[in-house]
């Protein structure tokens, strides 16, 4: 008997969505070669043997992992390098190019953070507010902690506050794709379900902190958080091909955010509102543009050296020492919409976020001994742990060691 949708959904999100949040059948490959960064004029390519490796890796790697496809660029002081293998769609079968866009997913809050923070550096915010200071009365009176609760832990996911019910939300949309669901219905499921604890003392991944951000960047700003972030952050860090997501389709050539089921069956989230995840998951771009971002705000040219310092600065609840597929143990924590994944014996500190959503998987870090950039997509987040191990440990070691595994 076929799956309905709603089990399909289900069984994509225990497979698939839970994978992405831990670490934090394909077509042909295909390979639109090295791409320099646009924008970037001082930036090279890499030597053709550099990029031939690469090229190597990551098909063998959309292969070995079973995703469709994936779109990676890698920026090193000394060059760039942009490169797509396999297919942006399922069916009908689309080759996938370096400058598609994608659905970015959770990788959004690091700008809602950025946001937020420089809101605090112009004054108009303190981190240390209570959030009822800022928030509509209703919503504020619908939180026990409100008085209590800091924008600080907002930022961090140390607010007690719970996360909503992604699986049925998305439900609802797939089932009536032209109808879009508000922010507030999922952040009144996370307010609904009371705290978890007292604000401070644990740490739980929640998006309606950053829902409950937005509101706040609303207030404080005096715009909606949708024009404060083009104007103060796409804007000035050149991303010409991201915008917030309020539509339900993506412009311009873009990865199809599909899952394939056992049977056959393709499901596509691709043409969804994500008005329901705004400011946690609700920004498309590319990945010449998130790498913009990221050497954009690690220059100082969006925040200053302390609060990036202090996006840094992971919260004592959330670190933990785990398993990342293909990187082996490394301590994680959560600073301010900012993770830190570190294995200092083996010169490894990444700085960055995941994003998983139906049918897509980012991947988006700052190497710190290598000085280097990452930006990831592969159009299957069911399958998030295998392009980890299969795509991007791969690449790191490659970039570390000069040498591809088996050599």
């Amino acid at each position: 008997m076929p799956l309905s949708p709603h089990t399909k959904i289900h069984i994509l999100l225990l497979i698939g969505i839970a994978v992405a949040a831990a670490v934090l059948s394909s077509g042909c490959l295909q390979s639109a070669g090295p791409v320099q960064e646009a924008g970037d004029p001082n930036r090279s390519t890499p030597p053709p043997a550099v990029a031939s490796e690469l090229a190597s890796i990551v098909s063998a790697g959309v292969r070995n992992a079973g995703v469709p496809g994936t779109l990676i660029e890698i920026s090193t002081p000394e060059w760039t390098w942009n490169y797509a293998a396999g297919n942006a769609s399922l069916s009908p079968a689309v080759a996938a190019t370096p400058e598609m866009r994608f659905i970015i997913a959770s990788v959004t809050k690091t700008f809602t953070s950025v946001a937020i923070q420089q809101l605090a550096e112009d004054g108009k915010l303190s981190l240390d507010d209570p959030i009822d200071l800022w928030l509509p009365a209703d919503v504020a009176e619908e939180i026990p902690n409100s008085s209590a609760i800091t924008i600080r832990q907002l930022l961090d996911h140390t607010s007690g506050i719970p996360d909503y019910d992604e699986d049925a939300i998305v439900l609802e949309e797939y089932m009536s794709p032209d109808t879009p669901i508000p922010y507030q219905e999922g952040m009144r499921q996370g307010l609904d379900a009371g705290p978890l604890y007292p604000p401070g003392t644990g740490y739980t991944y929640s998006n309606v902190n950053y829902i409950l951000l937005t509101l706040i960047i609303d207030e404080a700003a005096g715009v909606p958080y949708e024009d404060y972030v083009t104007r103060n952050i796409l804007v000035p860090a050149g991303m010409n091909d991201t915008f917030v997501h309020r539509t339900n389709h993506i412009p311009g050539p873009h990865m199809r955010a599909q899952e394939s089921e056992e049977d056959g069956t393709i499901m596509d989230f691709s043409d969804l509102y994500i008005q329901f995840d705004r400011g946690a998951g609700d920004i498309v771009s590319t990945t010449a543009d998130l790498n913009r971002f990221h050497h954009t705000l690690r220059s100082g040219a969006l925040l200053s050296p302390a609060s990036l310092a202090a996006m840094e600065n992971t919260s004592p609840q959330s670190r933990k020492i785990g398993m990342v597929p293909g990187l082996g143990e490394m301590n994680v924590g959560c600073g301010y919409g900012y993770f830190t994944q570190q294995n200092a014996s083996e010169g490894l500190t990444l700085y960055g976020h995941t994003g998983g959503y139906y049918g897509s998987y980012t991947a988006w870090y700052y190497w710190a001994e290598k000085d280097t950039y990452i930006a990831m997509n592969s159009n299957s987040a069911a399958k998030a742990g295998a392009v980890n191990e299969e795509i991007l440990a791969p690449v790191i070691r490659y970039l570390k060691e000069g040498k591809a595994a088996g050599q």
